[in-house]
């Protein structure tokens, strides 16, 4: 196993579950010492003590992301940061027609302005000693739009957009800005806001584990590559979405319209 994170702080916010939950996993066992957030105190202590089980430090901050200050101060608690995983979201798939302003006003402070507050509060000192690394959980619904989705894929276009805007702005000076971009995972975060509205065919490739997500975000902590999806299904749907966007949004409506 890479030795690469070894004595490395890395903080990870959406720690409590999911995702977030399995990155910090991931971490420990490579010897990151941790520094994981999330709004609920208890689950993300749970998070805490299975790390803690494989010999590293790791420290709760329970924050609330969409909080600048909240972000400010999870960062100050964390000493030097030598990773940041900007991880916290969640979605409400509806029509945009139906989407409730609320939901839309929610998800784009969590998903989107949550990594933006969390990253400004970090970027500072990476620039200042020359080294960091900042890997932004998007997802494949910030490639492309996808019916019923609407709310949710713009806060990941939204975030894809900043992670680009702020690689371009690093390069050169020691700190790497790194994507992961995840299709379906078998999580709550999915179970909770499907309730049978994502479109069919965005259901055909078939639902990865959060332990694979959080492998993927651990090696870009360590290599910084700019952008992984997966699983491969998606990575090829989203290249032909790159290459031919009309073809890939005609063949996903066909193939919704069969399956719904």
């Amino acid at each position: 196993m890479s030795q690469k994170l070894k004595n490395r702080t890395a903080v990870i916010t959406g720690a409590s579950s999911g995702i977030g939950a399995a990155t910090a996993m991931e971490m420990a066992r490579r010897g990151a010492n941790l520094v994981i957030a999330a709004r609920r105190g208890e689950r993300l202590e749970e998070t805490a003590s299975a790390c803690r089980r494989l010999g590293v430090r790791c420290t709760t901050v329970v924050a609330d992301v969409t909080r600048r200050e909240d972000c400010q101060r999870l960062i100050a608690e964390s000493g030097t940061v030598d990773v940041l995983v900007n991880n916290a979201g969640f979605a409400v798939f509806d029509s945009i027609a139906e989407a409730r302003p609320d939901d839309l006003q929610s998800m784009m402070q969590t998903n989107y302005f949550g990594a933006v507050w969390c990253t400004q509060a970090a970027l500072p000192q990476m620039l200042e000693r020359g080294s960091g690394t900042i890997v932004n959980v998007a997802s494949i619904a910030g490639i492309m739009g996808y019916a019923r989705m609407g709310g949710y894929c713009a806060t990941k276009f939204a975030l894809i957009g900043f992670s680009e805007a702020l690689r371009d702005e690093v390069i050169g000076r020691g700190v790497r800005v790194a994507m992961v971009c995840p299709g379906t995972t078998r999580t709550e975060f999915f179970s909770t806001a499907e309730h049978g509205k994502m479109p069919g065919a965005s259901r055909l490739i078939l639902a990865i584990s959060p332990e694979r997500v959080g492998r993927a975000v651990c090696n870009a902590a360590e290599d910084g590559g700019y952008r992984r999806i997966l699983p491969a299904g998606a990575a090829l749907y989203m290249r032909l979405k790159e290459i031919a966007p009309r073809l890939a949004h005609l063949l996903m409506r066909r193939i919704s319209s069969l399956l719904e």
